[in-house]
């Protein structure tokens, strides 16, 4: 047999082993309708648009046809890694739901020729702080892949750190192809310099004559000699203004834990899709995010009552106004206080 044959020959085995009719269940009619317009663009030549239709199928119903479909799209595509987590994917949803041997082999086959070809990335974290939280282009990366080599595609990356009272750092970095091995170490924080004090404007007072002209056996009251109101930071709006930035970093805390709840619930459906789990890493990333979920909730009402009370303060601690006149005549002479207390 020609070497052509042989070519030919392994090209169909994957096509009919991408091409075979699932056996685990039905997909919805949605999830049919996108794979189907996904299968007809890669045909035509749409690689992208295709792998695009393709994944929107398997996020509403995963399978493991749609798996295969998707890392093959996606090997094509020059996305090594993303199609190797499909192929992955694809056979751990073999094993589990049995009676797919074929594509269970051939989605191991496919993960393991790509393995040698992946390139990945290691973000190291020198000094870890309290709070700190780790993104790359935007999505944040769990603590525990800090200090990890992950699979990464071949492209350009934003990796950006940042943490309460510290100044954010960021830095791009571009991964070629060809099981590149690339390290970019998040340096130590360094801390916030304080805001600076806004100075208080002194009050402009005008000269005022006093005392009055003599007019005899008449009393005279003069005009006020000093009106106005006290400064705006009365004690009970500092105590306002504290509360109001505990509120603000408890409700910027409950958006933190937000967050990582979703994040780790789309790990903990990644690795569990069905609603059987039976895998210890996917049962501990789902209660992990319950628990952030909890916390997000928690703070959520203690950052929006804590600034409740501190409008109320605000408006209450509002400094009054307060007028002081001196009063003389040719039998006496004082000041009188007059205003709103």
């Amino acid at each position: 047999m020609t070497a052509a044959e042989h070519g030919w020959l392994a090209a169909a085995a994957v096509a009919a082993v991408l091409g075979a009719p699932a056996i685990v269940h039905a997909q919805s009619a949605e999830a049919e309708a996108l794979f189907r317009d996904g299968r007809r663009l890669i045909k035509a030549g749409k690689l992208a648009a295709g792998c695009d239709k393709v994944a929107a199928s398997e996020r509403l119903e995963t399978s493991v046809g749609t798996l295969l479909n998707l890392g093959d799209c996606r090997e094509k595509l020059g996305k090594l890694a993303s199609a190797w987590a499909a192929f992955r994917k694809a056979e751990g949803l073999a094993r589990r739901t049995g009676g797919d041997e074929r594509r269970q082999a051939e989605a191991a086959r496919r993960a393991a020729a790509l393995e040698p070809r992946l390139s990945s990335l290691t973000i190291q974290v020198e000094r870890p702080v309290h709070g700190l939280v780790v993104r790359r282009d935007g999505e944040v990366i769990d603590p525990a892949g800090w200090n990890t080599a992950l699979p990464i595609d071949a492209g350009s990356y934003t990796v950006s750190a940042e943490a309460p009272g510290r100044v954010a750092w960021r830095q791009e970095i571009a991964i070629a192809g060809g099981a590149v091995r690339r390290v970019v170490v998040v340096p130590a924080l360094a801390p916030a310099a304080p805001a600076a004090p806004v100075a208080e404007s002194a009050p402009e007072s005008g000269a005022a004559s006093w005392p009055p002209p003599r007019a005899p056996r008449a009393e005279a009251v003069t005009p006020a000699v000093a009106a106005g109101s006290p400064g705006t930071w009365t004690a009970t709006r500092v105590v306002s203004a504290g509360l109001a930035i505990a509120g603000a970093g408890a409700l910027g805390a409950g958006i933190y834990f937000g967050v990582h709840a979703r994040d780790l619930e789309d790990r903990a459906d990644a690795r569990c899709p069905d609603r059987v789990c039976s895998d210890p890493e996917g049962l501990r990333l789902n209660d992990r995010a319950h628990t952030s979920a909890s916390h997000a909730n928690v703070l959520y009402i203690a950052g929006g009552a804590t600034l409740a009370t501190a409008v109320v303060l605000w408006f209450v601690g509002a400094p009054h106004e307060v007028v002081v006149a001196p009063v003389a005549s040719d039998r006496q002479a004082g000041i009188t206080l007059t205003g709103s207390f």
